[in-house]
């Protein structure tokens, strides 16, 4: 059997077919890896939210029952101001009562400030969370779209395979070892088009005696530069079959 440029063609068509599907069944698993990666980045993140509003309100109730204190004893030290005699003694309490007071003052301060960390914290941590859940079922929505591509893509390439074996049946005994050896060391990149008189592969110009060997279609022609098996691209073939009517 002749080895044509379209019989070529198609093969490698074939070849690269297979080799995007393949690139896609392996990029897709390492796509989902990624995205549960981010998944896992992204609860790391929201738990240490969580954590830190918890620690802000305990912060909070520290400085709640601090400020009860504080009020307790500015009433019983007021209690006791009504009893004592001595000016030195009433002097000194009511120094003392200041003394709490400005602490309470203090402590109210940090109260209020603990509150709206607290509200500033709570609007981040429903906005984070709602970013989660998000997230989170684009990412179950990408496994079940993997899981479920998955089945179909492999019958696909069994059947771009098994069109490849029947496909290579143009290329004689003598050459098949020198084609699976050139498919295997360069893939779906092993034959080239020639454009314009030159490698589609390498750009480098195809000698006459290639270009006739082309049009003969007796046997396999490798680019004498970078080694890959050459077939007349669809416009070039047209042109050399109206030329040599």
């Amino acid at each position: 059997m002749p080895v044509s440029a379209d019989n070529l063609r198609e093969l490698h068509q074939l070849h690269q077919r297979a080799r995007a599907l393949r690139d896609r069944m392996t990029s897709a698993p390492k796509t989902l890896a990624a995205r549960l990666a981010a998944l896992e980045g992204r609860k790391a993140a929201l738990e240490a939210a969580r954590k830190a509003l918890q620690d802000d309100k305990v912060q909070q109730k520290k400085h709640e029952h601090m400020l009860q204190t504080h009020q307790s004893k500015i009433d019983d030290l007021k209690v006791k101001l009504n009893s004592v005699k001595k000016n030195e003694e009433y002097k000194a309490i009511q120094n003392q009562i200041a003394l709490d007071q400005s602490h309470m003052n203090k402590t109210e301060g940090e109260v209020l400030e603990a509150m709206m960390r607290i509200d500033e914290k709570n609007a981040g941590l429903a906005t984070l969370e709602a970013e989660f859940k998000t997230f989170a079922a684009g990412v179950e929505a990408l496994k079940a779209q993997i899981e479920a591509q998955a089945g179909q893509q492999q019958l696909q390439l069994k059947e771009l395979e098994t069109g490849i074996i029947e496909a290579e049946n143009i290329i004689s005994e003598e050459e098949r070892d020198r084609y699976r050896r050139t498919v295997k060391q360069r893939g779906d990149d092993a034959m080239a088009a020639v454009e314009n008189g030159a490698c589609a592969g390498c750009y480098v110009a195809v000698t006459p005696q290639g270009i006739n060997e082309l049009m003969n279609g007796r046997t396999m022609t490798f680019c004498l530069t970078c080694g890959r098996i050459l077939y007349l691209a669809e416009e070039e073939h047209n042109v050399t079959q109206r030329t040599g009517r």
